[in-house]
Formats: structure tokens, C-alpha cells, sequence
């Protein structure tokens, strides 16, 4: 049984996942992407509604007609498998010219018993007279049985193919909205934009580039969210909305050159290779890995120089405790044990790891030669 949660709470993580957009803040990307968008959605649902009035006869020209012969068919054309297909021979006259044809319905008529095609075409009798619709452009095409174009294609077609063509559309007006409540958050410069940059490394062999925000955008993202928490979040939501903040403000700060390419041990056994262009980054990624224990060799020089070791202790009090440690060759530099579930104030897990990760960054290289020496 799935446990009923409360409004407030869907409110809560309504708002929390909103402080994910606010990457795309002052951003000119939401609004390209919303013309783009709004560009495939007009064309995907022209082209599907031109198709289907280009099959509807309901407004054909009527004329009188009759049956000349009717049969039943076993095949498989228009419904997949084999099924019981109804014949009609009728022909009509216009302008003192008759034509003849067996496409009675521009909708293929099918049943899966051959009981009730007979059934169906007693409605046809053999020498009976009837009405054809004729095609004014084309008087040689004609049915017995017209359809609008909505009925061509199928209700549920045609709300498929809306469905999906919307997608295109709703995704980037969704992005567009979120994007505009951060900016809106700062009046004196909501009307800024900028372009996404393009970051492009050599790392392990190969080129690698991502799309990320100028300097300018991220110090507005920055400012923005700060703002919009105050406005959106009380004290009971507060720590959550800063714990988010503080991520995506770290995810910002990306490692000078773009990527960084780093050993990972896992378990002590098991080394493997791996690219990350923040500190968040990089703990996401190790953070996927199994095992309970990882230790990323920071240097060149691997176990002999500067490390960090990532070992899990399991439940101690309650609570799961995460052991993080900085090395330095086989010499333990400093410890920190943090409570991988607590969530209050200013001392969140998530920011306490990262900020052991920076300053173990900031550290290599200060005091390798004299260790060394």
C-alpha cells in the first residue's frame, strides 16, 4: 500500500524540484526552445489534420447509384491479420458518363467472422438502387460510405498524435515559467539574457563539450534563488530549499578547464576511470557506483600522493554515517564523520561533504614537493 501524503507535501516537493530550473534563468534558451516547440507542434498537427481532410468525403456530391454485385473477402489488408473483408461492385452516372468502382469507403470495413460481413452487406442487395457520393474534383471517384475526417483517422488518433505533438510544446513552457518566477525575483534585472556557452575539453583521448551558463547568469541564478526561497518556503521547508541551493551553487562552480579526470578504487579492487566538471559532479558519479567503500587518487602519483577515501559505516544511533578522509601517501591528513541523514541548519550532509572534497582539492599540489623531499 502506498502511504496517502498530504497536500502540503506535494506542495513542498513541487517547489523544491522548481529550484532545479532555476539553472535556466536568465538564460535566452527557455525562449528558443519555446519557439521551437511551439514550431514542431504546428507543424506536426498540420500535416496530421491536412492528411486526414485530404481523405474526408463527407461533404462529396451526391448521385444515384446502384449495386451491381457483393462479395465477402478472407485476407489480411487493413486490419493486421487474416479477417473477413466485404466486396461492393456499384456504379453511377454524372454528366452522362457511368463509372463503376469497388472502393465503396475510403475506411477499410473488416470483420474477424465471416457471419457478420454477410450481415453487414445485407444492407447492399444486389440490383438495389442507392446513393453514391461523387468527388467534385474528381468525378470517376466515388463511395457509399462517407466520413468526416476526424472519423478517417480515429478519435483516439487523433488525440494520440495532439498528445504527443504537445510535448514538444509544454516541456519548454514549463522550462519558459520557472525560468521567469527566478527572474522575476530580481525586477532590476529580469530583463537580462544570455547565451549558453559552449565548454569543449580533451579528456581520456577524445573531445567532450557541454552547454553550461556564462559567469553572468550563474551570479544571478545565485542571487535569484536566494530570493525565491525566502519568498516560497517557510522555516519548516527551509532546509530542504537550501540544501537544493546549495548544490545547484556548487554544481556551478565548475573545475577550471572544464573536466577533470580522476582513479576511483571501489572496494579496494575494482579502479576505474572517470570525468566529472564540478565537485558535484564528481560525488554523483562515485555515488552510483556499488561498494562500500571509494578512494580517488587526486594526483598522478595515485597511493603515493594526495587521496580521498569514502567509506560507508552503516547505522550507527539510528542513523547511516558516511567516513570521509584526506591522505596524503598512506598518512591520514584529516577526518570527518557525517550523518548522512540528518537535515537541519546550516550543517547539511550534502554541503558538509562537499566543501571536505573542496578544500581536499584546494590542498593538492600546496605541499607535494616537500612531503616528497
Amino acid at each position: 500500500m502506498f502511504e496517502r501524503r498530504p497536500y502540503g507535501f506535494w506542495r513542498i516537493v513541487l517547489k523544491a524540484s522548481s529550484l532545479h530550473f532555476s539553472v535556466l534563468a536568465f538564460n535566452r534558451a527557455p525562449r528558443i526552445w519555446v519557439i521551437v516547440g511551439s514550431t514542431i507542434f504546428l507543424i506536426f498537427t498540420t500535416v496530421n489534420i491536412a492528411s486526414g481532410i485530404s481523405q474526408e468525403t463527407s461533404k462529396w456530391q451526391a448521385e444515384d447509384a446502384k449495386i451491381l454485385d457483393t462479395g465477402v473477402v478472407y485476407e489480411t489488408v487493413g486490419c493486421g491479420e487474416w479477417c473477413y473483408h466485404p466486396t461492393i461492385f456499384f456504379e453511377w452516372q454524372i454528366d452522362g458518363e457511368t463509372h463503376k468502382s469497388t472502393s465503396y469507403s475510403k475506411k477499410y470495413v473488416n470483420f474477424y467472422a465471416s457471419g457478420a460481413a454477410h450481415q453487414w452487406l445485407e444492407d447492399y442487395p444486389v440490383g438495389s438502387n442507392t446513393t453514391a457520393y461523387v468527388n467534385p474534383n474528381d468525378h470517376s471517384d466515388a463511395v457509399l460510405i462517407t466520413h468526416t475526417w476526424i472519423q478517417m483517422m480515429g478519435i483516439e488518433f487523433v488525440l494520440y498524435n495532439l498528445l504527443c505533438a504537445s510535448t514538444c510544446l509544454l516541456l519548454p513552457l514549463l522550462a519558459l515559467f520557472t525560468a521567469r518566477s527566478f527572474e522575476k525575483t530580481l525586477p532590476e534585472h529580469s530583463h537580462k539574457r544570455y547565451k549558453l556557452v559552449s565548454t569543449v575539453v580533451w579528456a581520456s583521448g577524445q573531445v567532450q563539450g557541454s552547454w553550461n551558463s556564462g559567469p553572468e547568469a550563474i551570479e544571478l541564478q545565485v542571487m535569484a534563488r536566494s530570493a525565491w526561497i525566502k519568498k516560497n518556503f517557510d522555516s519548516m521547508d527551509m532546509d530542504e530549499a537550501l540544501a537544493i541551493s546549495q548544490a545547484l551553487d556548487a554544481r556551478a562552480k565548475k573545475f577550471e578547464g572544464g573536466f577533470r579526470t580522476f582513479s576511483v578504487l571501489i572496494d579496494g579492487t575494482k579502479e576505474k576511470e572517470v570525468e566529472a566538471r564540478s565537485t558535484t559532479e564528481l560525488l554523483e558519479i562515485i555515488s552510483s557506483f556499488g561498494g562500500d567503500s571509494k578512494l580517488i587518487y587526486l594526483e598522478d602519483t595515485k597511493e603515493k600522493g594526495r587521496q580521498l577515501e569514502f567509506s560507508f559505516l552503516g547505522d550507527k544511533g539510528g542513523d547511516d554515517h558516511l567516513s570521509i578522509k584526506e591522505l596524503l601517501g598512506d598518512e591520514i591528513i584529516r577526518e570527518e564523520i557525517v550523518n548522512v541523514e540528518r537535515n537541519s541548519g546550516e550543517n547539511q550532509p550534502w554541503q558538509m561533504v562537499d566543501d571536505f572534497v573542496q578544500e581536499t582539492l584546494r590542498n593538492c599540489g600546496t605541499d607535494d614537493e616537500d612531503w616528497w623531499n
